[in-house]
């Protein structure tokens, strides 16, 4: 306010008994404030602070009915919404919403509260609303109970205000979120501060041609994901908010439309907008509506769009925009602060974490996700600012004198050690999905709902972690120049370090981009060529060698022959330890990059399919067992998204079969058993194979011939 500052609401202004009042708004019916009747009349008066401007519908007044505290017999009750009418002063304009006829005599009065110049438009027409059911509201932030008669022993014991919900539209910085507006649709965000004083300013002289050459236009980003039900929009009008009152000019515009979106990007990669409201030009009487209610379906929303219908017609001041919920957020996302593992276990040392605990309570249509990333080191980002709280480049503020310069931020990021966020984890005690060993790790949480009347609630959180197997480890792997889809022998080097304490490794594991031959690992500890305990190959990606002896700071190389199909495959590789089997420790690269492949042949290359296998050439699909299939397999490079297809041809050109893949998103395999589309078996001769890579552009069709015979 104008004189007290930032206030948190509470008793306003109260004439009588001043240390009494806060009890008509303490929530217990047992105590009361009770006027003196030593004061003169025009002292039996209460305002209460709400601390901020709400949608109200009705206001309760609870009165006792006891020995020593009666109900008030003659009242009135007024409300202001917070808008100052004195720039030096804070003089608000409070509106008469109810005085008693008749001597009271209830212990409750229920109060209806109707405005002017409102209007309520239900959008969704499934909803089966009456629109004048919703018409009673007004927007409040002032409620002043006024003696018209005094009375022995009156008393009051509780002041109640109902509205229509918590206004989500509060606090979007500081969850986030974010404002954009166009040349003549200035400051949105005082329609989202919850201070009448402040308003937006929607001003229009001559047309460019629309409101988008015009610039007639604002958005937000709320910051989640909210289900909104109703918007509220309170139009600035003479006498508001400093406003003069001999002024006329001011209106709520000659119609716009809100849209909204819950994210959705297009292909172009803007976001995905979709009509929500639709207020078309005011016709006669309209001109005077000020006050704007909708009610709609609820929809899962975090931006909106607003725009006029024309860039003609605008003197226009927007002084609170409220949005209401039905009830949880469809979404939230939390951050955890960066979490010291080393500060934790009062060692400093990075720690090998082991898995990630929860426990949760999902009802149906709720999901928790929970991902991580870790690293070793953070760094400091600083903003700096001048007196007047403007941000300064460093330079800059070092030149200002010091008296004229401002504060400096200081902002923790993670450092260049950090790893991407991990995937998802698919349940609570999974192995954990980041790097480790590390000193600090960020935990990432959404919640989710598609039913805005439940939402999950997470109880606890939990890591196990324990000291590492090493205190560092650290490889690379050569060679980094291969050609694609060739076997070739690689050698991975790992180095490792170690303090008291640590026990070692005797278990390596590494991610390769293909099968690899047990036979052919080779394995050296501190430069002499050593037999593993025990080499096992896991699918087409996963090898595991058993060292013969625990390993703690010798440098170890294998080596082992496989093939690269992808450009910049990363070749990773854990520590582990067969005392502790749930337990791998990430090794880092010794440098940047040292642990990729590359393929130099491959960015320059148009070719996309490579490795093209068709055997046997020539097959025999008579149901003996022998030769009854062909299998056409081949690599796929570069192609991401493609959808490769293989179709046998006779030599006329009719199709034959369109055969489906058995592969995966490199390696592709396709078989056919000699019969056509129609289930028929082929008579003998010469086919043709037509593969097709299934991207858009690059050398990604070949043709080869086979042969049926009986």
């Amino acid at each position: 306010t104008q004189t007290r500052g930032k206030v948190q609401g509470g008793i306003w202004q109260v004439g009588s008994n001043p240390t009494a009042a806060r009890r008509i708004m303490d929530g217990n019916l047992e105590t009361v404030w009770r006027p003196s009747l030593a004061d003169d009349l025009v002292d039996w008066v209460v305002t209460i602070d709400l601390g901020r401007p709400v949608l109200a519908e009705r206001i309760r007044l609870v009165f006792p009915d006891r020995a020593g505290a009666r109900p008030w017999r003659q009242f009135s009750v007024f409300t202001a919404n917070g808008a100052r009418i004195q720039s030096t002063d804070d003089v608000f304009k409070f509106d008469q919403a109810f005085q008693t006829t008749q001597p009271n005599q209830g212990q409750v009065v229920d109060i209806d509260l109707v405005g002017e110049r409102d209007v309520t438009r239900v959008i969704d027409e499934s909803l089966e609303l009456d629109p004048t059911a919703l018409n009673t509201f007004r927007m409040v932030r002032f409620v002043r109970v006024r003696a018209d008669e005094k009375s022995a022993d009156a008393a009051l014991a509780e002041v109640e205000v109902m509205a229509a919900g918590d206004n989500i539209s509060l606090g979007v910085l500081a969850r986030g979120g974010s404002f954009d507006n166009g040349l003549l649709a200035r400051e949105p965000q005082n329609m989202f501060d919850g201070i009448t004083d402040t308003y937006g300013n929607i001003f229009t002289v001559k047309t460019k041609g629309g409101w988008r050459e015009s610039g007639v236009w604002w958005s937000v980003d709320l910051g989640a994901l909210f289900w909104l039900d109703e918007a509220f929009i309170y139009w600035q009008d003479r006498g508001e908010g400093l406003s003069s009152f001999l002024f006329e000019g001011l209106q709520a515009g000659s119609g716009y439309q809100i849209l909204f979106s819950d994210g959705r990007r297009t292909i172009a990669g803007d976001i995905d907008y979709t009509p929500l409201i639709f207020e078309p030009r005011p016709v006669g009487a309209e001109w005077n509506l000020r006050h704007h209610r909708y009610a709609f379906a609820p929809r899962k929303i975090r931006y909106l769009f607003w725009h006029s219908l024309t860039d003609t017609g605008w003197f226009s001041h927007p002084m609170e925009l409220m949005l209401f919920s039905p009830g949880y957020p469809a979404q939230v996302v939390l951050l955890s602060d960066f979490i010291n593992l080393g500060q934790l276990a009062g060692d400093g040392r990075a720690k090998a974490i082991k898995h990630l605990r929860w426990e949760a309570t999902t009802p149906d249509q709720t999901r928790l996700q929970v991902r991580s990333r870790s690293g070793n080191t953070l760094q400091e980002f600083y903003t700096f600012y001048d007196k007047k709280g403007e941000e300064v480049t460093e330079t800059r503020y070092k030149s200002l004198p010091k008296v004229i310069r401002g504060p400096i931020d200081t902002t923790v990021v993670v450092g260049a050690d950090w790893g991407a966020w991990s995937n998802f984890y698919q349940f609570s005690g999974e192995a954990f999905k980041s790097e480790t060993p590390r000193r600090f790790i960020q935990l990432e949480l959404i919640l989710s709902t598609e039913d805005p009347a439940v939402a999950p609630v997470l109880h606890a959180l939990a890591l196990d972690f324990e000291d590492a197997l090493v205190s560092q480890a650290a490889g690379q792997i050569a060679p980094r120049y291969v050609v694609p889809n060739e076997s070739t022998q690689f050698t991975y080097v790992l180095r490792t370090s170690a303090t008291e304490g640590d026990t070692g490794f005797d278990r390596l594991r590494f991610s390769t981009p293909s099968a690899v031959d047990a036979a052919d690992v080779r394995l050296r500890i501190g430069g002499a060529v050593r037999e593993p305990s025990a080499v096992r190959v896991t699918g087409d990606s996963l090898l595991f060698v058993d060292l013969p002896e625990t390993v703690r700071t010798d440098s170890v190389a294998v080596e082992f022959t496989t093939k690269v199909l992808h450009n910049a495959t990363v070749f990773a590789a854990d520590l582990g330890q067969e005392a502790r089997p749930d337990l791998w420790q990430s090794v880092e690269a010794v440098e940047r990059q040292a642990n990729l492949v590359f393929l130099p042949d491959l960015p320059g290359s148009e070719r996309l399919i490579g490795d093209l296998q068709v055997v046997p050439p020539v097959f025999s699909p008579n149901g003996d067992g022998i030769n009854d299939h062909v299998q056409i397999r081949f690599a796929l490079f570069k192609a991401v998204d493609a959808s490769p297809s293989v179709r046998i041809f006779d030599l006329a050109g009719r199709e034959v079969m369109a055969l489906a893949s058995s592969g995966g998103d490199v390696l592709q395999s396709f078989s056919w058993g000699g019969l056509d589309a129609s289930g028929e078996r082929v008579v003998p001769g010469v086919y043709v194979c037509r593969i097709d890579a299934g991207a858009d552009a690059g050398q990604g069709e070949v043709i080869r011939t086979l042969a049926v015979a009986y």
